[in-house]
């Protein structure tokens, strides 16, 4: 667990720009002027900065790695300090670099198969596609890697008495 104390002034005081790159909101931590924990809601399609602390607190907070957005590919690095990888990150792709990747030879186009695991990254890839005269296949391919690597959606049903309630309201 990141204790605050473990980040340094250089991390208080450098500002990031990243790009919500996904259709969905994502929220992140920030700090107020007296130094006070909120929350910031990051629309789908956003450019935001924030500090370095902000990114460190609110990935100290994601349980699991495949949700942090800043490593999952649904956010995009623009400017970060030298410490983040963002070529250990092949699902923080910008689109010209997606375009290259769905016009690449098929050894590679394989590789990048493999590794892409961002529901974000896939789905912008769908959307790119046309642009890159992607043949069918591959369109497919990434349809099926999408479905294998999304989220299961859960259907939360609420219980009978609440029904009858919101019912009986009309």
């Amino acid at each position: 667990m990141l204790h605050r104390s473990s980040i340094t002034a250089e991390d208080r005081e450098f500002v990031e720009m990243w790009e919500n790159v996904s259709d969905i909101s994502v929220g992140i931590v920030s700090f107020n002027q007296k130094g006070e924990e909120g929350q910031v809601l990051i629309s789908g399609g956003r450019q935001f900065m924030c500090s370095s602390e902000e990114r460190l607190v609110t990935q100290d907070k994601i349980v699991l790695v495949t949700d942090d957005p800043f490593k999952n590919g649904t956010f995009r690095p623009i400017t970060v300090p030298d410490n983040v990888t963002i070529e250990s990150n092949p699902n923080a792709l910008s689109d010209p670099e997606i375009l290259d990747v769905l016009k690449s030879g098929d050894l590679a186009w394989g590789e990048w198969l493999k590794v892409l695991d961002s529901p974000a990254t896939l789905q912008r890839m769908l959307n790119l596609a046309e642009e890159a005269n992607a043949s069918l296949r591959r369109y497919r391919e990434v349809e099926a890697r999408l479905a294998e690597v999304k989220p299961k959606t859960r259907l939360m049903q609420k219980d009978r008495s609440e029904f009858e309630k919101i019912a009986n309201v009309r």
